[in-house]
């Protein structure tokens, strides 16, 4: 189900590198995503599971030296080749961590297979974010390491 041939543009490259000359921590992936809250970009790094303490640096130095660089806010994401951990690890990345109760993968006769992130319902508006931002930033994650086609936040009672 993993999704192998992902591409870095020349900018995704340079950030990765130089994220990664700052910390020595293995990057896996960087994008950038649109904030809604005042339209800024986010750079978002997918870093080794095992990396992501030294990704961010003791009382975040790295992370704090790479925003004032950057001018940018900065997410540094654990990465998991598992997509219930994967979208556990997104959820728990934001101010609030949200807690899963079920992730489902439903494939339509059409072979489009959609994740279904069930949430408690006071978890929802969280899961959701700004304006669609959060699940818009989960989508986007999850959709370029697997073989996904949607992702849906349910409210499980």
């Amino acid at each position: 189900m993993l999704r192998r041939n992902i591409k870095f543009d020349r900018k995704a490259m340079e950030l990765i590198s130089l994220f990664n000359n700052l910390s020595g921590a293995i990057i896996k992936d960087c994008l950038t995503f649109e904030s809604p809250e005042n339209y800024s970009e986010i750079i978002i790094f997918l870093v080794k599971k095992e990396d992501v303490g030294k990704a961010i640096g003791k009382a975040g130095e790295h992370v704090k030296d790479l925003m004032s660089k950057l001018q940018k806010k900065i997410d540094v994401i654990p990465y998991s080749d598992n997509i219930e951990q994967f979208i556990q690890f997104i959820l728990n990345t934001s101010k609030n961590s949200i807690t899963v109760q079920q992730i489902e993968i439903k494939v339509n006769k059409n072979e489009k297979k959609t994740v279904i992130i069930s949430v408690n319902p006071q978890d929802r508006g969280k899961a959701i974010g700004k304006e669609g931002s959060m699940i818009r930033k989960i989508k986007l994650l999850v959709t370029r390491h697997f073989k996904v086609d949607n992702v849906i936040i349910n409210t499980k009672n």
